[in-house]
């Protein structure tokens, strides 16, 4: 369901004279690509396309999908190795005894909010292709600089760099694919994306493993200091073909050695929205949008929501070394790394379960996935908070941690529900997609140094109830914002349809000026 009342902003890029197939999935200039889907593309969505279409989609995924894939993968290894440092050896060798890391975590939460808004909206201006691999480039110095540390200073001081260049990366990697993707397109996209922020941590806890037990102590460093020097290795190697390969969004690309001019008509016309409208200066009508479109702040609230409700997922990890001080060496330090990693396996494979139910058979519509994930999660929470920390049996909670990342999997549902609502607007596309970061940092900086401190982990009994709360919220508010939008199609009048010359051969023959008028969302 799509917000019908947000109007696209008015065509800038002119149609050239250029034979191309109609593409798929587009009638009257509206995406309906959700509707009257073939058997082939519940399996994958580009089967059913011609071949000049398939050919273009395969080229985005090539380059677009692999490099946002692998980009919020060092990301979110880069990201995650403290909290894996931290339980290998850091904690006794920095003397981190008090909330230090929940310090170190509100600064990078704290880069990250003031970050974001300015860095998706240089987006809308900038060519994606230098812009994003400079912010990886500086989350890498920052990674191997963090293997130096003697201090907590010092562990503040680059987890806030860290957070800065990070700022502003997933939501920039999703800004693109809004713009390149159609509808039954996009949820799969995102969440094949979203699947590297739950095997970036998994991946980084093998890597602690590994390097705990094969590199500690070589050249007098200890095995969490070899991770950040192994995680920067990794970045170096794919930092560096995104600087010759990373697309620009359609409006603004050129042809190159990987898109031709045809196929950038294409690709154009498959987002009738917004291929063809190229973000100028904002202006006063468009920044008053941003500030008074309801729609954005449900978006946001669900954002806030999801990202509390997967705060007791990172419990386990101190569970596991908590059981260690009851009953002497329960768990070694690879075992807590590795134990902790089926809650990214269980998250990966719900993701997926989510993103293509919501683009095949629930036709698009991105809520109910986010009703089951805030649901479902919220359940876990409220039995770990009723629950004895340390109980005689241990599977029974062993089982509810694995299934703390039910919110986190609903995660590419509310992207792609920004991007479907927003659609036309460029600007407001960024500055909503930026905030949905911005408002989940703030709530991350804050409510966990509240409850989810690192001097009552695991017992933090309080924290999973206030995590389930958020997580009914979500549920309550994916609900509420599907009505408001369900209201709006139908109070929002006929479509407006945009048509094209199209020739009885199936291909378009459209040199006319840009079509000036809105268009009705679907819902």
């Amino acid at each position: 369901m799509v917000n019908a009342h947000v109007s696209p902003l008015e065509e800038n890029v002119a149609r050239k004279n250029i034979a191309h197939v109609s593409p798929a999935g587009i009638e009257g200039n509206v995406d309906v690509s959700t509707k009257n889907q073939s058997w082939k593309s519940y399996f994958w969505d580009s089967w059913d396309k011609s071949p000049e279409e398939r050919r273009l989609i395969f080229k985005l995924d090539l380059t677009l999908m692999t490099f946002g894939c692998l980009g919020t993968f060092i990301k979110y290894i880069d990201r995650s190795n403290i909290n894996s440092a931290f339980v290998s050896g850091m904690k006794e060798d920095l003397k981190l005894y008090g909330n230090q890391l929940n310090y170190a975590n509100t600064a990078f939460s704290i880069a990250n909010i003031i970050g974001v808004w300015p860095c998706n909206l240089m987006l809308t201006r900038s060519n994606p292709k230098w812009f994003i691999p400079l912010l990886e480039a500086g989350w890498t110095i920052c990674t191997f600089a963090q293997a130096a540390m003697k201090t907590p200073l010092q562990m503040y001081v680059l987890r806030t760099l860290t957070g800065l260049f990070e700022t502003g990366h997933y939501s920039a990697i999703v800004y693109l694919c809004g713009a390149w993707y159609q509808k039954s397109e996009l949820s799969r996209r995102l969440a094949i994306i979203n699947c590297a922020t739950a095997i970036g941590p998994m991946f980084s806890s093998y890597l602690q493993a590994a390097a705990y037990t094969g590199l500690n102590g070589r050249h007098g460093m200890a095995g969490w200091q070899w991770l950040f020097i192994v995680d920067g290795v990794i970045s170096i190697g794919i930092i560096i073909p995104q600087c010759l390969f990373y697309p620009d969004v359609p409006s603004r690309q050129k042809p190159d050695w990987v898109f031709t001019e045809k196929e950038i008509e294409i690709a154009r016309d498959r987002n009738p929205r917004e291929g063809r409208v190229k973000q100028g200066r904002f202006t006063r009508k468009q920044m008053k949008r941003w500030l008074l479109t309801p729609d954005i702040w449900l978006l946001w609230v669900i954002s806030i929501c999801n990202s509390i409700g997967n705060q007791p997922s990172g419990s386990m990890a101190f569970w596991l070394k908590a059981w260690n001080k009851k009953h002497p060496k329960s768990f070694t330090v690879p075992q807590i790394n590795n134990y902790t990693t089926p809650i990214q396996a269980v998250t990966v494979v719900v993701t997926l379960f989510m993103a293509w139910s919501s683009d095949t058979w629930l036709g698009g519509r991105r809520w109910p996935m986010l009703v089951l994930g805030g649901v479902v999660n919220g359940i876990v929470c409220v039995l770990l908070g009723s629950t004895p920390v340390f109980p005689k049996n241990r599977a029974f909670r062993w089982f509810l941690y694995y299934q703390t990342g039910w919110a986190q999997a609903s995660n590419s549902m509310f992207w792609a529900w920004t991007q479907d609502t927003l659609s036309g607007d460029p600007g407001t596309r960024a500055w909503a997609s930026a905030g949905l970061n911005v408002w989940a940092w703030t709530f991350i900086a804050t409510v966990p140094l509240a409850v989810f401190k690192t001097t009552d982990q695991p017992a933090v009994v309080a924290g999973n109830y206030t995590a389930a709360g958020f997580c009914f919220l979500l549920a309550i508010t994916a609900v509420a914002l599907a009505y408001l939008q369900h209201r709006q199609s139908l109070t929002s009048g006929s479509d407006l349809e945009i048509r094209s010359s199209v020739n009885t051969d199936g291909l378009v023959y459209d040199d006319s000026k840009s079509a000036r008028a809105g268009v009705k969302a679907v819902a």
